[in-house]
């Protein structure tokens, strides 16, 4: 039998807050039901309540909210903790000054034409999406960074896919939060890409189970 290998260990200075995690789930599960909806007719979209609807070729908007909650959630509990240890500056070690100056854009319009839209999505059905997903998490392995593009393509298809996931769908998911882990454990301090990862791996190891007991 092959050995699986491992989820790469990383400083925990990189992990998501669990508010944060709480948050970002509750959010990802109310986008589920909305895509579920659209799928059925294009007219749902003008149907659905600004909570549910998501805008045409805006789907970049959908993981900024998360990346900037991150943001927030890191400096929140950095400078509780400079409050209580005053000679110590948490919050420059935690967060990098790029990762910093790059919050109001992180998703930019850049490459806009390559980004999933809703059109996308309706086009395919329940096979489609699978298929697409595995294809994406392909990619990712033999990447050596995670790319905006990519991880906005997984979080949408993830978001889109029907569940429960068939088995060969399931492992996709695990090599996806090692893939993510291992690209994380090379980083020291939080950046943009650290976010992303965090994203995914929140997303395939939290919501589809496929982290480590």
């Amino acid at each position: 039998m092959p050995k699986i290998p491992t989820i790469a260990k990383f400083p925990e200075n990189l992990l998501p807050l669990k508010h944060w995690e709480d948050e970002f789930l509750a959010d990802f599960v109310d986008l589920r039901p909305a895509l579920s909806h659209v799928e059925d007719s294009s007219s749902t979209v003008e149907k659905l309540g600004s909570k549910q609807s998501i805008p045409e070729d805006r789907s970049p908007q959908l993981l900024e909210s998360a990346t900037n909650k991150f943001y927030e959630v890191k400096t929140d509990e950095a400078d509780i903790y400079n409050s209580n240890n005053p000679d110590l500056s948490s919050t420059d070690q935690d967060i990098s000054p790029s990762a910093k100056e790059s919050r109001p854009t992180v998703f930019g319009i850049e490459n806009l034409e390559n980004n999933p839209t809703v059109s996308a999505i309706q086009s395919m059905d329940s096979v489609a999406r699978v298929s697409m997903l595995r294809k994406r998490i392909s990619s990712i392995e033999t990447a050596t960074s995670l790319s905006r593009n990519d991880c906005l393509w997984c979080f949408v298809l993830c978001a889109a896919v029907d569940t429960p996931l068939h088995a060969n769908a399931c492992a996709d998911m695990r090599s996806l939060v090692r893939k993510c882990a291992s690209l994380r454990a090379r980083k020291v301090e939080v950046d943009e890409e650290v976010i992303l990862l965090n994203i995914l791996v929140t997303i395939a190891g939290q919501y589809f189970g496929r982290l480590e007991k």
